[in-house]
Parts: C-alpha cells; sequence; structure tokens
C-alpha cells in the first residue's frame, strides 16, 4: 500500500513538472515589446537586442571588442611593489645531497588528451564519413523543428499591415509583394500549429502617407512538448546512425 501512495505521488509530481509552460507574448505598436511568463514569474526582454545578436552576430562582437580595448586603455593605479623576501639559506645539518633531491623533483604527470571524434571519423571514413553525420544532424533537427512547430500552442495571434506611401504604383506592387510572402505564410501556421485565436487586416491605403504595423502573438511551449523535440531528435540520430554503420 504505501509503495503505491509513493508510486502515485512521483506521477503526479512528473505530470505536473511536465504540464509546466513558459508563455510568450510578443506585440508591436509603436516598438515591440516581448514577455516570457512561468507560473508566476513574469520577466520583459528586449526583442530587438536579440535579434540583432542573432542577424548580426558580428556586429556584437566588434561592440564587446572594442569595450574591452577602452578599459584596458584607462589608467591603472601600480600596485606598490614589496621587498622581496631573502630566501632561506640551506641548514649547514642538510646535506648538499639532500638540497639536489629537492630541485630535481619529478614533474607532475600529464593527463592524456580525450580522442577527437570529428578526427576519428575522418581518420576511417573520410569525406562520406563527415558528409554522413552533418546529413544525420540535419535530418535530427529538422524532426525537432517539425515536432516544435506541431506541438506549439498559439492562443491568440493578430497581424496588421496597411500600405501606404505617395505613389500608388509602388503601393500596388509593395502590397502584392506583401500577399505572396504573407498568405502562404498564414496557410502553414493554420494548418501546421494549434492556433485558438486568429485575425488579419492587411490591404493598401492609396491614402495614408505611409505604412502602418500592428502584431500581437500570444503563445506557449510546455516542457513535456520540449521533451518530446529531444526524443524525437535522438530517436531519428539514433536510427540514420545505425543505418550508416
Amino acid at each position: 500500500m504505501a509503495a503505491l501512495i509513493v508510486l502515485a505521488v512521483i506521477v503526479v509530481i512528473i505530470a505536473a513538472v511536465l504540464s509546466v509552460s513558459a508563455t510568450f507574448t510578443v506585440t508591436y505598436t509603436d516598438r515591440w515589446q516581448t514577455k516570457i511568463s512561468i507560473l508566476w514569474i513574469e520577466k520583459e526582454i528586449e526583442l530587438t537586442k536579440i535579434l540583432d545578436f542573432i542577424l548580426f552576430p558580428q556586429n556584437k562582437a566588434n561592440q564587446v571588442k572594442a569595450k574591452k580595448e577602452g578599459k584596458k586603455k584607462e589608467p591603472r593605479k601600480k600596485a606598490q611593489s614589496k621587498p622581496a623576501e631573502a630566501s632561506p639559506a640551506p641548514s649547514a645539518s642538510e646535506p648538499d645531497g639532500t638540497q639536489a633531491e629537492k630541485k630535481q623533483s619529478p614533474a607532475p604527470a600529464q593527463k592524456q588528451a580525450k580522442p577527437n571524434y570529428l578526427k576519428s571519423l575522418w581518420e576511417k571514413e573520410g569525406v562520406v564519413g563527415i558528409m554522413s553525420l552533418v546529413s544525420n544532424m540535419l535530418q535530427s533537427a529538422s524532426s525537432a523543428v517539425t515536432t516544435l512547430i506541431r506541438g506549439f500552442h498559439i492562443y491568440s495571434l493578430y497581424v496588421k499591415l496597411i500600405v501606404g506611401g505617395s505613389d500608388a504604383d509602388e503601393i500596388a506592387r509593395a502590397y502584392g509583394r506583401i500577399c505572396g510572402f504573407y498568405y502562404p505564410l498564414k496557410g502553414a501556421v493554420l494548418s501546421g500549429m494549434k492556433v485558438d485565436n486568429y485575425d488579419d487586416l492587411i490591404y493598401p491605403d492609396f491614402i495614408a502617407p505611409c505604412n502602418e504595423y500592428g502584431f500581437q502573438f500570444i503563445g506557449s511551449v510546455s516542457v513535456a512538448l520540449l521533451l518530446k523535440v529531444a526524443l524525437s531528435a535522438g530517436k531519428t540520430f539514433l536510427v540514420n546512425l545505425i543505418k550508416n554503420k
């Protein structure tokens, strides 16, 4: 009886952990606002900085490098030098042989470096093995992304895009390009994801002096989904690895 109670408690705890989800809220009116909520914890993040880091990592690296170089150029206080302590003279009681043994103490043994997997793969199978590994990783990533997209829950999605400007011909062309990109993406989202509420407002306005934008996205991902994604990617990787052996 006690074992069943313990087992039931473990099952409840596991179910509670797997049901924990992170909710993402992204809105845009005059600026981007992004919030992440996990249980009772809510954190606002700057989406523009994240996108800038992902899309332009070299710019971020240059900024960090410039900041470090600026710190190096700052004057540093010179530490007061302490007088060197005289080394103790060898005692008369110790023979010269003892001093020589102390000086010639054996160096610690170096640890053997772990074998490099890619190097070993290259030596055994050459370029075919590397290409097979890359193909396996791409297939595993594709399986993980597919599982994530299918399990992602979107509570609310709203898109507003009014195409304006001063040139009617350019407005019409821009609206056509936007529709050619937007509606296939809309179909993929609605058919491949779980969406509760969806609405959009997209049209050309030949009177508006400029474009108008609006966006709202509220979605969540649970621990159970992340575990499922990891298992899906791992299964695909192992199956392909066994096939290629």
